[in-house]
This record gives structure tokens, sequence and C-alpha cells, in this order.
């Protein structure tokens, strides 16, 4: 199929592994916020088209593809999060106890630019209901964020590595833990939170990107005045949901 330029064909393969391929293209948010030679965000954009819009790669070559980089983290559990690509930087994170990587992605170079290694209590994986998995990280403004297992939300250097801040989201010890990906827009960082195997109140969170200061939450149940629901527009099968739905028996 001839030569394909080696970065093309990482960002590729590391986007396949959230990749859904969309029977017909709509038109592009306007949030699509990257290069697409690159992969900032789990979805691909701010619609989670998890579509990269490149055509080297095409259902008639995509047979002839080979592996170019094998990279093990040393965690065995499973990896459900799909790398983020920046500027020829690919950060991956792993499954309990989360650590991060960056690896620069020129060919044949081994180098992990960094590696985020935190300390975690190793009882909160007694708090889960299944697989103590990790479904990828947040970037944007030279941070990556990371939401840690005990909830922690972290935000790290995407440079150097180190943490800038960290805000604790919820209590594991109730059963309270987090396996989802951050996402970004615009300064906020929004993030939810895991646990409904122990019947724990979910709820999304949202969190200023610089500063790490909490905004607002927004409970899975409660009054209108917890759960945020416009009574109004919010609907149920075409028709608004009314007011303190989620109280209604």
């Amino acid at each position: 199929m001839g030569k394909v330029d080696f970065k093309m064909r990482q960002v590729f393969a590391l986007a396949a592994l959230a990749t859904l391929l969309l029977p017909a293209r709509a038109e592009e948010p306007a949030t699509f916020r990257q290069n697409p030679k690159e992969w900032r965000s789990q979805g691909g954009n701010d619609a989670n088209w998890r579509y990269s819009p490149l055509t080297q790669i095409t259902p008639e070559n995509a047979g002839k593809l080979q592996v170019a980089m094998i990279v093990s983290t040393g965690a065995l559990r499973g990896h459900e999060g799909a790398p983020l690509v920046v500027d020829d930087v690919a950060y991956f994170t792993t499954p309990f106890p989360n650590e991060v990587f960056a690896r620069r992605l020129a060919y044949n170079a081994d180098k992990i630019l960094w590696r985020y290694v935190p300390r975690q209590d190793p009882s909160i994986l007694k708090k889960i209901g299944g697989d103590a998995v990790n479904r990828g990280l947040a970037y944007g403004d030279n941070r990556i964020f990371l939401s840690r297992l005990d909830t922690n939300l972290v935000a790290i250097d995407a440079k150097v590595g180190k943490t800038i801040w960290s805000r604790t989201n919820g209590n594991p010890q109730i059963g309270e833990t987090s396996t989802g990906a951050p996402a970004l827009f615009k300064d906020k960082v929004l993030v939810g939170l895991s646990g409904g195997d122990f019947g724990v109140r979910g709820h999304v969170t949202a969190y200023d990107a610089k500063t790490g200061q909490r905004l607002w939450r927004g409970y899975s149940t409660g009054p209108d005045a917890d759960t945020l629901i416009d009574p109004e527009k919010t609907t149920h099968l075409g028709k608004p949901v009314g007011k303190e739905a989620s109280l209604a028996s």
C-alpha cells in the first residue's frame, strides 16, 4: 500500500481502540478542537464521534497494517482507555493503581518522557463491583486530567508529569470509586462517579481546569435542586418530566 507516515499509522492504531464508524457523516461539531492527525480527547471531539477524518487507511488497505510499536505498562488488569496523542506524544493510563505514561512517538524511539505513579490504598479494590479499570484521560491547556480509582481527580503537567492540583471527588469507604474518563469542555473538567453496585448516589461534578475549584455538582437522584434538572426542558418520551420527577414513585 506504499509507505505510510509512521505518525499517522500510530494515530489510527491508537484511535482504533475506541473507534465507532458512523453509517453517515453529519456536519462536524463546531467544537472539533484538534489537528486530525492527533487524538486529544477520548471521543475524538466534543460530540464523542470516536471517528477520525483522515483517509490514508481505508477498508481496502486496512488488512495490510502491521504492528509498529508495543509498550508494556506492567499492569495486568484491563486497559480500557484510548491513548491521547498530542504534539507527537502519546499519553495513556493503566488500570489500578492508575499510572500515567507519556511516550514520544518517534520511530524506534523507546523513550518514556515521564511516568506518574500514584499511591492508592489497595483496600479500595474491595469496594468495586468489577475489574479495577480506568477508561482514559482528558487533555487541555498543557494538562493531563486523570480520575483515579480512589475518586481523586488529578491535573498533571503534560510536559514534566508533575501534579498541579488534586481534588477528592468521593468517598471509597462507602463504595464511591471512579473508573471513567474525565471530559474537558472549555475551562471545566467534568467527572462522574462509580459505585452503583453498592447503592451509592451518583453524581457529575464540574471543576475549574486551572485551579481545581469545584463549580457545581448534579446528582443522579433527588429533588430538582440536587439533580439540576429543568422540569420543563428535560423530557421523557417527548414530554417534560415535570417538577421533582426523580422523587415520583
